[in-house]
This record gives C-alpha cells, sequence and structure tokens, in this order.
C-alpha cells in the first residue's frame, strides 16, 4: 500500500478523448472527499481539456499533443517537462508509452496496470483482469481500481460534469433564439467523426418522424463540427422537424443543453457521457460489444440499443425503450 503524505502531489494520467476524461469523476470526487488536502492534476490531451476542466476535484491540467502518441523522443521529452511535479502518478491507459512517460516524470510512486512491459517502469502494479481485458466490467469500475494502492479505491461511483453560469446562459439565450424557452425537448447525438459509431441516414429520418408523432416533446440535434454534414443532409428532408445545434455550442455548453433534455438519445461518444454525468435519462445506441465499458451503468435511469451486426437500427425497439425512460426530474 502507497502511503499519501498531507499534501501530496497526485497525478493521474490519461491521454484518451473527451468520454474517457469524464469517466475518471467518480473517483476524483471520491479522493477529493476523503483527502481534501491531497493535490490532483490531470495529464491528458490538447484535445481532452474542455472534459477536465468541468471535474470540480482537478486542480491543474497538464496537456500533451498527439505528437506524444507518434514518436518515443517526443513522449519522453513532453515527460520532462513534468519532472517533479508528482509525487504519485496513477497511470489509467493500458499503454507501454503512458508508463515509461510516468516513468520518466520522475514521481516516487507510479500505479498501473502490468502487461506488455508496463510493470518495467511502475513501482506498484494493479492486476489487469480477464474481465477488464475482454471489456465486460464498466469503465468507471476499470479506472476506480487503479486506485487500490493509494487505499482510495470506491465501488458504485457515477460521474458528474460542471459548467459555469455563463455556459448556462449562453444555452439560455440560444434556446429563447430558437423558440424552445420553457419547452419540453428531446436531445439526440447521432453521429461523431468514427462512422461506425454512428447512425444510418435513413435510420436518423425514421426516428425523428417517429419521435415528432409525440407533441410534447421538441427534436434537438446536439453535437460537435464533425456531425455538421449529417445535419446538412437532414436539411434536404422538409418531412421532419428538428433543432439543429449541432457545432453551434462550446463544450460545456452542450453540457448545459443536454443538461435541458428531458430525455436524451446518443450513440457511443462525449455527448453521451455527458448525459449521463447529468442525470438525464439516456437511450444509449451501440453499434459494437464494447457496451458493457462504455455504456451507461446504472440502467434504472438509461437504456441501451445493441446491435454488434451492422449500424441498423430499429425504429419500434429504439421508441419502446425511449418511452420506458421517465422525463428528467426538476432540481429544486
Amino acid at each position: 500500500m502507497v502511503e499519501i503524505k498531507e499534501k501530496s502531489k497526485i497525478g493521474i494520467l490519461l491521454l484518451g478523448y473527451l468520454g474517457d476524461v469524464i469517466n475518471t469523476s467518480g473517483i476524483i470526487n471520491c479522493i477529493k472527499e476523503s483527502r481534501p488536502d491531497v493535490s490532483i492534476s490531470m495529464i491528458t490531451l490538447n484535445s481532452s481539456v474542455p472534459a477536465a476542466k468541468g471535474i470540480k476535484g482537478i486542480d491543474n491540467i497538464y496537456t500533451a499533443d498527439k505528437s506524444v502518441r507518434k514518436s518515443v523522443f517526443n513522449t519522453i521529452k513532453f515527460a520532462l517537462t513534468l519532472r517533479k511535479k508528482f509525487d504519485i502518478i496513477v497511470v489509467l491507459d493500458n499503454s507501454l508509452r503512458s508508463a515509461y512517460l510516468a516513468y520518466f516524470t520522475g514521481a516516487k510512486y507510479r500505479i498501473g496496470r502490468g502487461g506488455e512491459l508496463r510493470e518495467l517502469f511502475l513501482t506498484d502494479v494493479v492486476p489487469y483482469l480477464d474481465e477488464e481485458k475482454k471489456m465486460e466490467i464498466p469503465v468507471i469500475e476499470h479506472y476506480a481500481r487503479c486506485f487500490k494502492p493509494l487505499n482510495l479505491y470506491k465501488e458504485n461511483i457515477g460521474t458528474s460534469f460542471c459548467y459555469s453560469d455563463e455556459d448556462n446562459n449562453a444555452v439560455t439565450d440560444l434556446l429563447k433564439n430558437s423558440g424552445l424557452y420553457n419547452q419540453k425537448f428531446i436531445g439526440i447525438c447521432p453521429a461523431c467523426h468514427k462512422k461506425a459509431k454512428s447512425m444510418e441516414y435513413g435510420d436518423l429520418v425514421n426516428l425523428i418522424k417517429e419521435l415528432n408523432k409525440q407533441n410534447e416533446y421538441k427534436v434537438v440535434i446536439v453535437g460537435g463540427k464533425d456531425i455538421i454534414p449529417l445535419t446538412d443532409e437532414l436539411k434536404k428532408d422538409n418531412t421532419i422537424i428538428y433543432y439543429d445545434f449541432a457545432g453551434k455550442t462550446t463544450f460545456p455548453q452542450t453540457a448545459a443543453l443536454i443538461d435541458k433534455c428531458k430525455k436524451f438519445i446518443s450513440i457511443d461518444t462525449s455527448c453521451m457521457h455527458l448525459a449521463i454525468a447529468r442525470n438525464v435519462p439516456t437511450l444509449a445506441l451501440f453499434y459494437s460489444n464494447v457496451y458493457k465499458k462504455w455504456g451507461p451503468k446504472n440502467l434504472s435511469n438509461n437504456a441501451l440499443y445493441v446491435n454488434e451486426s451492422s449500424n441498423y437500427t430499429d425504429i419500434d425497439t429504439i421508441m419502446n425503450k425511449f418511452n420506458s425512460l421517465s422525463d428528467k426530474k426538476e432540481v429544486m
């Protein structure tokens, strides 16, 4: 067991994407609750900074560009900029590169999963279990187990994400200008930059048509700039009614927009993780077998649709699952 001294500096190394970082929020909040004296830093990619900024327990953020992933030289060069900044580094990436990056920071304790020679660069090795390799447990639990050597492991944790009053006000103005203020609406994030994760165009059109039949809800498209080609295509179809906010909000504003949805439908992307973190009842769509790891952990508030064989979406099944979800409760 690694002793955490008073005012220890802990670095969390995760060179992952936005959704990956959001899923660290639960364990980070637990650490801060039990050890408010320690300093927690996130070491991540530049592109994931917006997610790290939304996690309350993070005190500092150190960022790397994607070149760190491309060569040993770049990895070590970046690591040397972090020399002596941490007493402890917890490596959440299951990669050899991240293990030796941690080593070259000079942190006294370096904790992570073994395998693929990673243990050569770590002081404390967390077992890499078969259920983890097969992606049969939620990613939140996967990350939390890395903190066992620090005696900071907690079970059954969730996720959270915070945005500012300014972000909330910006979204309120956006809704007012669109005529949606004080309306009940459903958010949909149908696509991302990975086609294998995205809904087929025809299925999306049919889904919106079905949702349009439920007159109590308006339909809102949510997501980043990478789905604009899809929403541009949707504009050619005058048989559906929706509001297009794709690419029109920053990451924290997207969280604020999702937070105002009564329900949310999303493919496996950062918007799905934002919705779950904000406790918006979410129907998560998966077209691969990674749903046990990356899908919603709480299926009392959320639902799953899985089709591992193709991107075809059975709209009748989707609507049944959607109707089984309760509207988000208003927080008083």
